[in-house]
């Protein structure tokens, strides 16, 4: 039996984190662009090797990070390392916190998706429309551009929960697979659920459960109302934690938007909880629908229910509907006492005949 030594298979692939170097460059629409070719967006399927592909994408994607959190870095937001006090080099999830999250009167929370990475929306909205477009640049600077006194604002990282021990960071599933190996050929570093955890944060509810407890209960204004957004699998663990902790925030929570495709059954196990949803949760769906009409889905979500302006993908909800949701959450705020009034939208016919 023969078998070839490590050394002598081919070497993994290697991609540098730099646009330039990557042929990309970021024009004045802040699209990111080919550089032979400026009406080229970036190509994902640039080989037939799996591997050669997933490279390319981990190093475009480390360019685009960086350039967001840069961004949101001049915009007032902050690195906040949970569980709090935990050293940089210590096993850690980093969320983002604006300056003013001590002294702010109300705070947003925005829980995403957990297969993007901190401060991303969709990387194909990134792709089609811009860096701002797809990350929470725009989201950011709508909230602090439309009143004299903004909001605080937290954004939540439910997808970077692996620690990865010798780069001494936080990464998704995807960041994690693009980890260079011995050679081409070897298969992905095994997750160790325990070394490659985070105390307090070893799953997307724990997160969510850290974020409320560290960031909110101890970095912020005791008085400050919180309107949360959460957006796909960070919805359902949001509502989750808010359910199972109810008492404790119930004055506080003043609004509750969600993101999701249409189909939650959504089953409440706290009586205070669900009169609150009732009155002042509201539902984005995946829909062609424009952003904003009436949509069915009450007696599955409990709550009023609206297009995202979204057809297919849930992470592209927030990229077309922020501006709305952020509207609903100002109008809330500016009448005491809201309560969303029952809506019911009667099912669309099915003509028949046309079907025929």
């Amino acid at each position: 039996m023969f078998r070839r030594l490590s050394s002598s298979l081919p070497k993994d692939f290697e991609y540098p984190a730099d646009l330039e170097a990557l042929g990309y460059y970021v024009n004045e629409k802040d699209q990111i662009r080919s550089i032979t070719d400026p009406s080229q967006e970036f190509h994902f399927f640039i080989s037939k090797n799996e591997r050669v592909n997933e490279m390319q994408r981990e190093a475009m994607n480390t360019c685009i990070r960086r350039n967001v959190i840069s961004r949101l870095s001049t915009a007032g937001l902050a690195i906040t390392r949970l569980p709090l006090g935990t050293a940089a080099n210590e096993p850690h999830v980093p969320v983002l916190t604006s300056e003013n999250i001590s002294t702010a009167k109300r705070i947003i929370v925005y829980v995403g998706e957990t297969v993007q990475d901190l401060g991303i929306f969709a990387y194909r909205t990134v792709s089609q429309e811009s860096i701002a477009a797809g990350s929470a640049i725009n989201f950011v600077n709508a909230i602090q551009s439309n009143t004299s006194e903004p909001p605080g604002i937290v954004i939540a990282n439910i997808g970077q929960l692996i620690w990865h021990r010798r780069g001494k960071q936080a990464m998704t599933q995807v960041s994690w697979r693009a980890i260079p190996r011995k050679t081409a050929v070897d298969e992905p570093m095994i997750v160790d659920p325990v070394k490659n955890s985070v105390p307090r944060n070893e799953s997307m509810l724990a997160h969510v459960d850290c974020v409320f407890e560290d960031v909110l209960g101890k970095l912020t204004n005791k008085e400050a109302k919180i309107n949360v957004i959460g957006i796909g699998d960070g919805a359902v663990e949001l509502v989750e934690y808010l359910q199972s902790d109810w008492a404790n925030w119930e004055g506080r929570v003043e609004t509750i938007v969600v993101g999701s495709s249409h189909i939650w059954n959504m089953q409440f196990h706290d009586d205070s909880f669900k009169d609150f949803w009732t009155k002042r949760a509201r539902a984005y769906l995946i829909s062609e629908e424009d952003v904003d009409t009436p949509l069915t889905g009450r007696d599955d979500f409990g709550c009023n229910c609206y297009s995202a302006g979204e057809g297919l993908v849930i992470e592209c909800i927030m990229p077309k509907a922020y501006k709305n949701i952020l509207r609903y959450i100002q109008l809330v705020a500016d009448s005491p006492g809201y309560e969303a009034p029952e809506q019911y939208v009667p099912a669309k016919k099915v003509d028949t005949e046309e079907a025929e």
